[in-house]
């Protein structure tokens, strides 16, 4: 494995890590404002999930390789563009 590759992996788990930091800080805050009776348990759980959902999908495009993040954004481009239409 040559040092661009390497360094590429860095940086790549370096954002997953952030990501994951984030969305822990925001799992935080919910539970603040559920003891702080701002959310009821309904709330904070439904928050809490879509938290997670958040933090799968963050792991799951940290897990593609670089040609199925490049199919990713066409797709995505492409969306957009049909969405402009």
């Amino acid at each position: 494995m040559d040092l661009a590759e390497r360094l590429s992996e860095l940086a790549q788990a370096l954002s997953q890590a952030s990501a994951a930091v984030g969305i822990l800080e925001a799992i935080e805050e919910v539970l603040d404002e559920y003891q702080d009776g701002e959310l009821s348990l309904k709330e904070a759980m439904e928050e809490i999930q879509g938290l997670v959902e958040e933090f799968q999908a963050v792991r799951a495009l940290a897990e593609m390789t670089p040609e199925e993040l490049a199919a990713l954004a066409e797709e995505d481009e492409e969306e957009e563009g049909g969405l402009r239409s």
